[in-house]
């Protein structure tokens, strides 16, 4: 896709680190191409959702991975570096920046390890957006933020990690801004330590995520299986 000069409409940012450096918080249960391979497969169901949203005006996949962003072009997505390669806050703010300079009414941040995310969950996040001026979704385990999204591109400060929810919010209010939290089954779930990789692979969305867990199966007396009714809608 070109680099337009001007955009429209809702956009979804996909901030993506670099496969070979993916999932650090797993190294313990995961050698690293099993950790890279995990997160090659997170991001191809994450992209195939928001391709799947109707509403969302394109896609913006920040990353400096190559395998990453040739995938994203030839599913449509606008790609751009990620310049600074400081984490998850810096890759945010590059696709907001490039939102807001080219004129795009909202974003909705939605990272690469939240596969169990459902068109209809991004919908709503998205539907939501058009009466307010941000919408969080966070994480059902650690506090952190698994859907951000604001508008315009911009309109308060990002910061992702530890507690980020909180920060969020805090952000937002300090800039005015009242957001709205959305409590959401699958993108409410990420992938992100050791427990979350015993889920039974049950069939649904999010398949190659699935097939990936399945093949990763081990057993592991500390970190019993969940079953999927406990973290999928019906």
């Amino acid at each position: 896709m070109m680099d337009p000069a001007h955009v429209s409409g809702i956009w979804a940012i996909l901030p993506v680190k670099r496969l070979d450096r993916a999932k650090s918080r797993l190294a313990s249960m995961l050698e690293p191409s099993e950790r890279a391979e995990l997160a090659w497969a997170m991001f191809r169901d994450v992209l195939d959702t928001l391709n799947s949203v109707q509403g969302l005006g394109g896609t913006i996949v920040v990353t400096n991975d190559a395998k990453a962003a040739d995938f994203a072009r030839t599913c449509g997505a606008v790609t751009l570096p990620d310049p600074r390669d400081a984490g998850i806050s810096a890759a945010v703010q590059c696709g907001l920046a490039w939102l807001s300079a080219r004129s795009a009414s909202g974003a909705i941040v939605v990272p690469g390890d939240i596969p169990f995310a459902t068109p209809r969950e991004i919908a709503a996040v998205i539907d939501r957006l058009r009466i307010g001026s941000a919408v969080l979704v966070p994480a059902a385990r650690d506090g952190g933020t698994n859907i951000l999204a604001m508008s315009p591109p911009g309109a308060f400060p990002v910061a992702y990690g530890e507690n980020s929810f909180v920060r969020h919010l805090a952000a937002a209010r300090d800039g005015g801004i009242e957001a709205h939290v959305l409590l959401l089954d699958g993108a409410g779930h990420d992938i992100d330590v050791s427990s979350d990789l015993f889920i039974d692979a049950c069939e649904g969305r999010a398949m190659r995520t699935r097939a990936h867990l399945k093949r990763l199966a081990r057993p592991h007396p500390a970190s019993p299986t969940v079953s999927c009714k406990e973290i999928f809608q019906p």
